[in-house]
């Protein structure tokens, strides 16, 4: 069995105590491998990407566990011939796929190009309410393809005001997923699970907790 994650920073190895994430800990804990997928700056697109490709790939089967943590739904990524080493782009296809979220142009400022690229993208190119639209459609086409080949999905909804969505999904006949797909997990109103100065971030045992929670969710759905 494998336990594929998929998220942004929440998801990731964010924070120097942070030495093993929520997903790494529940895969120990069942016996299970671990795919990690979480990374700062992360988009909903970035997870679609990456997993549907172990799917298409067939690295996913009906024995393996997808989890994968929302976020929000304005984050995009996008290509640049301009390569540059930060640990928000990854070098592709003999450039970068960069993660674009609001203000990026302030800390992705590796040339007059990207600058000017990205602080049009959020003044001019932004519709928080068209990438809301995005969302949904992508979401089902993503959960339906999941669900057609019998792997078993949960999602993790953190404080990013997308719940309502899920919500929504949860009471659509159409889009088939029953209120017991998606787990909603808040654990950032606790201060004891955030990092020192971070109302944002989970620290060491914040990610024990969640991987907790998730657990507990899988045994009662009977997946473990």
């Amino acid at each position: 069995m494998k336990v594929v994650v998929g998220g942004c920073s929440m998801s990731d190895y964010t924070g120097a105590e942070v030495e093993r994430v929520y997903g790494e800990i529940l895969a120990e804990n069942i016996g299970a491998d671990y795919i990690h997928h979480g990374a700062g700056c992360g988009s909903n697109y970035r997870t679609w990407r990456n997993i549907t490709n172990l799917v298409m790939n067939n690295e996913i089967t009906e024995d393996d566990l997808i989890l994968v943590q929302y976020t929000d739904p304005t984050r995009q990524e996008f290509w640049s011939a301009y390569v540059n080493e930060h640990f928000t782009r990854e070098q592709k296809y003999n450039g970068d796929i960069i993660r674009w979220k609001f203000n990026a142009h302030k800390w992705h400022n590796t040339n007059d190009f990207e600058h000017k690229f990205l602080k049009l993208k959020e003044e001019h190119f932004t519709s928080t309410e068209f990438d809301l639209e995005r969302f949904e459609y992508n979401h089902y086409l993503f959960h339906n393809t999941i669900v057609s080949k019998n792997i078993k999905i949960a999602y993790i909804v953190m404080d990013y005001g997308i719940a309502k969505f899920i919500d929504r999904f949860n009471k659509n006949e159409e889009i088939h997923i029953p209120e017991d797909m998606s787990t909603e997990i808040y654990p950032m109103s606790k201060d004891i699970y955030l990092l020192d100065g971070d109302k944002s971030h989970l620290n060491q045992l914040g990610h024990i907790h969640l991987a907790t929670i998730i657990e507990k969710f899988l045994k009662k759905k009977q997946w473990i």
